[in-house]
């Protein structure tokens, strides 16, 4: 397999260097590629490329199009486009990019991701996750899936009149209220006529 060789940048094509002399603190901010020589201390924010070079240290939280170090790098690293470590590179810290090229030799200590945000590593899930995976466990209990807990029972057939000893369901019972007459219906033969004394004749 083929080392990995990352082309060199031509110092002539880069807008600002900070010579190996200058030891800078604070907060570094540009627009156009630079170079860091020296040391720097601080937070490094950058919509261009940033170059470490050999000699350099760069304690930093470092975001930037693209960081390219040959140096020693202490801190996290945000890179939008693209990282590189050259064999003389050595990280210590977390890097967020999309393209991570490394050369053999190089020192890496951290975590890298590569998904396209900063991610916590044992973060829990964030509110709306947890609140769209509650809403979707909802909705499949309420679909009454087999095997799930508060699925809807299964309807209870009703009771087969032709049976004997099996009475109505309740709901198809008359209700009828105290001291009411029965409902007017087919009169029994002799239920009408008055009883007679008991003598015979």
């Amino acid at each position: 397999m083929a080392e990995v060789r990352i082309k060199d940048i031509d110092e002539h094509e880069i807008d600002t260097i900070l010579a190996e002399d200058i030891d800078f603190e604070g907060h570094l901010s540009f627009t156009k590629p630079l170079m860091i020589k020296g040391r720097f201390k601080g937070e490094i924010k950058s919509t261009s490329a940033l170059y470490i070079g050999e000699k350099a240290y760069v304690e930093a939280r470092t975001e930037a199009d693209v960081v390219s170090s040959k140096g020693k790098h202490k801190g996290d690293i945000l890179g939008h486009a693209r990282v590189e470590l050259y064999s003389t590179a050595r990280v210590d810290g977390d890097i967020t990019t999309p393209d991570f090229v490394m050369e053999s030799g190089c020192k890496f200590n951290g975590y890298c991701n590569m998904s396209g945000g900063a991610v916590s590593k044992d973060a829990p899930a964030s509110a709306p996750e947890a609140a769209a995976s509650q809403t979707a466990a909802d909705q499949h209990r309420a679909a009454g899936a087999p095997g799930q807990a508060g699925a809807a029972p299964a309807p209870r057939p009703a009771p087969d009149a032709s049976r004997p000893g099996l009475s109505q369901p309740q709901a198809q019972r008359p209700q009828q209220a105290p001291g009411a007459r029965p409902p007017a219906g087919p009169t029994p033969p002799g239920a009408g006529e008055p009883q007679r004394g008991g003598g015979q004749k």
